[in-house]
């Protein structure tokens, strides 16, 4: 817990209210809920990790993630921007593992993109990278 206040202390400017949920229990840590951003960002969270303690010590370690991007308008119109996940596979593209990557256009176009086991985000890392979408973003 002390690892998410920190890193969402990261982003004071961009993360408006912290609306996730975390039940931990001995054997799982499940998050979820959603980041209220500036400007109608939403981030919504669903991660269940798998805790132990090889040393005695507690530690967790990602299973499942979902982290899906989405834009509110003022009207209230959602929009999909991106999701990583490892929810299902993609092997009709040929991905190798579960790990990757939803982004959509503005026409609603999606394209996936492998990430792979080595690559897939942290929350920290999906943060950043839409804070640096919006912050590159031209507002009206």
């Amino acid at each position: 817990m002390a690892a998410h206040a920190s890193n969402l202390e990261r982003f004071p400017h961009f993360i408006l209210e912290d609306r996730l949920e975390v039940l931990i229990s001995s054997r799982l840590v499940v998050w979820a809920g959603r980041l209220y951003c500036q400007d109608g960002i939403e981030i919504c969270i669903d991660k269940n990790q798998d805790v132990r303690a090889p040393r005695g010590r507690p530690e967790v370690r990602t299973r499942e993630y979902s982290y899906h991007v989405l834009s509110r308008s003022a009207e209230g119109r959602i929009v999909p921007v991106l999701r990583y996940d490892n929810a299902h596979p993609h092997l009709e593209l040929g991905h190798p593992d579960e790990h990757h990557k939803h982004t959509w256009g503005s026409a609603g176009e999606v394209t996936i993109t492998h990430v792979g086991v080595a690559n897939w985000p942290t929350l920290g890392d999906v943060i950043e990278e839409v804070e640096r979408g919006w912050i590159d973003s031209p507002r009206t």
